[in-house]
């Protein structure tokens, strides 16, 4: 048996150039260094090159097969979001169009439950009652007695009635001045109890002349003196009254939540030590020249829905 003969030679040549290098100094043995990296740095470049090149190659080979594994989802996934695009944008297209062509809808108005209205009526002269009353006029025929008419000492007489939807108690306007309330109510005609009568009572507010508006300020309640004036009562010591100042409606002589006129603040005095205001107040309207007034009505309405109520269902 032949035993293998161990080559000694190349690692004692290695040991030697080793210890020559260590004991070389260190200027010459860092230009000994430089020299051997530049001969080795061409095999290092082509070597780096080499292992670019078979990296790139190899995932190109796999991408060009069916994508598998996560890449899959993931191409699946911008399919799905691109298809739900295309779709979205088909129903918006529809929705604008639909839009576009259908007739709108008018919102559901129920009319009020009560309505009012203002109903013109005409005032009669005392000349044309007296005459009335004395059987100087003509009735065509028709048989009207005397009696037929509604009259009232001191009250002015109108030449509606029942007929026209009059009742007792409905105030009477010239514009927006308070001239009375309806007193009685026959066929043909109706009485008018003016604001100045002794046994007319209304709320009332005092304003003054405000920027824009009205300024209000205290409440009381207004009655007739019987002498073509009224008066306030129930104002407060404490509250600020001035010659001037403007009464008006609080209650149920005006229409709705509109404040009507009663009249203008003529005299303001305060006793010592009394709770409140004496008021003096000159009406808004002549009632010796009225000749015709505007009458307050309200009534339910009958058909006050088009469709059936939640309960009728």
């Amino acid at each position: 048996m032949v035993k293998p003969r161990t080559h000694w030679k190349p690692p004692t040549v290695c040991l030697v150039i080793a210890l020559a290098l260590a004991a070389l100094p260190d200027r010459l043995d860092n230009a000994i260094r430089s020299c051997v990296v530049d001969l080795a740095h061409p095999g290092q470049q082509a070597i780096c090159d080499l292992t670019e090149k078979l990296a790139s190659w190899r995932p190109f080979a796999n991408h060009s097969t069916s994508p598998t594994g996560e890449q899959g989802k993931l191409e699946a996934a911008r399919l799905e979001i691109q298809r739900l695009r295309l779709a979205n944008m088909k129903l918006a297209s529809v929705a604008t169009s639909s839009n576009a062509t259908a007739a709108p809808v008018p919102p559901l108005v129920h009319p009020p439950l009560v309505t009012t209205d203002l109903v013109a009526v005409r005032v009669l002269g005392r000349e044309t009652i007296q005459e009335w009353l004395a059987g100087r006029i003509l009735d065509r025929g028709q048989g009207l007695a005397p009696d037929s008419l509604v009259v009232e000492p001191g009250h002015g007489t109108l030449d509606l009635g029942i007929d026209s939807e009059l009742a007792q108690g409905q105030p009477a306007y010239s514009g927006r001045r308070v001239v009375g309330r309806i007193s009685r109510v026959g066929r043909w005609t109706s009485t008018l109890q003016p604001v100045t009568d002794t046994r007319f009572r209304g709320l009332a507010r005092l304003a003054r002349v405000g920027q824009d508006r009205p300024v209000y300020s205290t409440r009381g309640m207004l009655e007739g003196t019987g002498d073509g004036f009224c008066r306030l009562t129930l104002v407060p010591a404490t509250a600020a009254v001035a010659i001037g100042d403007t009464v008006f409606t609080d209650g149920r002589d005006q229409p709705d939540d509109w404040p009507m006129v009663y009249g203008t603040v003529v005299q303001a005095r305060l006793p010592g030590d009394a709770p409140h205001w004496e008021i003096r107040v000159r009406p808004a309207v002549d009632l010796n020249e009225l000749k015709q007034v505007e009458v307050l009505t309200r009534r339910f309405n009958r058909n006050p829905t088009q469709s059936p109520g939640v309960l009728a269902q």
